[in-house]
């Protein structure tokens, strides 16, 4: 038997269902009322209590609730009733996982290959396994490789009026700053007004021989340029409003076998107690850290984020 796997959709489209049935002394009964109390994984908890379209009665004492899935993570679930019946509370849970796939940087389909696997029957442990390993692979660069919306916003505090050091970055829409710390970015800079790098004084996005993205902003102090605002104590000290798309430019093919390897591992955990897959002639097999990962990410660690294996 396996767990079925549900992706968050905010408009609610994607559907979990939960099925309980009701008995008294092992015959399915009809208890009244009904009442199902379903909690996301934001806290936020919404009740169900029969007759409801939510839920429908399949045979006597057997009922499935339809519940619109709107954000990713634990859900959990409990149906209460009255009566005389064998159990009156009854309690569980289920996962929602991210509808945004494009924030994962490598797919259920590129593990089931690398693992053979030809069945839907561990979709659901298969599905964890890329989400984990993303995240493995961002804590241990400590900077992500997808791309945000070309409308995300984020605030910087620079540390000069010449230069400032900000998130991974694609592209910009617009940048402004707030001259005089009372949190209105006022001033809108053109493109002739500053020049992005890469990384410290490098200006070419392939000249690693790979996309890479912007990290830093410096100002262009010639005649119509501005420079960047000082900033002082008792004031915003964001001074610095960036409008863009953060990110990558594009997913490294070494962050990608990275994130693979990663997976592989993070699956087969669930048939190695205790971290030990087998045993050989020379004693337990374990499952740990790869040492390819380490070398394979190396490169893209964020300089002054400390990491570990």
């Amino acid at each position: 038997m396996s767990s079925t796997v549900y992706f968050a959709d905010a408009g609610g489209a994607q559907v979990a269902t939960i099925t309980q049935i009701f008995a008294h002394n092992g015959t399915p009964t009809d208890p009244s009322p009904i009442t199902l109390l379903v909690t996301d994984p934001l806290g936020a908890q919404t009740t169900y209590t029969v007759p409801n379209a939510a839920i429908v009665k399949n045979s006597t004492g057997n009922y499935t609730a339809s519940i619109p899935v709107t954000s990713d993570g634990l859900w959990s679930y409990v149906w209460v009733v009255t009566g005389t019946l064998d159990q009156n509370v009854f309690a569980g849970t289920f996962t929602a996982f991210t509808e945004s796939t494009g924030q994962l940087y490598t797919s259920v389909a590129e593990l089931k290959s690398r693992l053979g696997i030809t069945d839907s029957t561990d979709d659901f442990e298969i599905t964890r396994a890329v989400e984990m390993a993303a995240a493995d692979v961002e804590q241990f660069t400590g900077r992500f490789f997808y791309q945000t919306a070309s409308s995300a916003v984020r605030t910087y505090r620079n540390r000069s009026i010449y230069d400032v050091e900000i998130d991974d970055l694609v592209s910009v829409t617009t940048l402004k700053t707030d001259g005089d710390g009372d949190g209105v970015y006022e001033t809108v800079w053109t493109n002739t007004q500053y020049q992005l790098e890469v990384t410290q004084h490098e200006y070419n996005v392939s000249g690693k021989g790979e996309p890479w993205p912007y990290t830093k902003i410096q100002a262009l102090g010639v005649p119509g340029g501005n420079y960047l605002p000082y900033v002082w104590a008792w004031s915003h000290q964001d001074r610095v409003q960036v409008t863009g798309v953060f990110g990558w430019p594009k997913v490294p093919r070494n962050v990608r076998e990275a994130s693979l390897l990663l997976a592989v591992d993070h699956f087969k955990r669930k048939d190695a107690p205790y971290g030990i897959a087998g045993f050989s002639e020379f004693g337990p097999v374990r499952i740990s850290a790869n040492s390819m990962v380490s070398g394979l990410l190396h490169r893209y660690v964020k300089p002054g984020v400390k990491v570990g294996v």
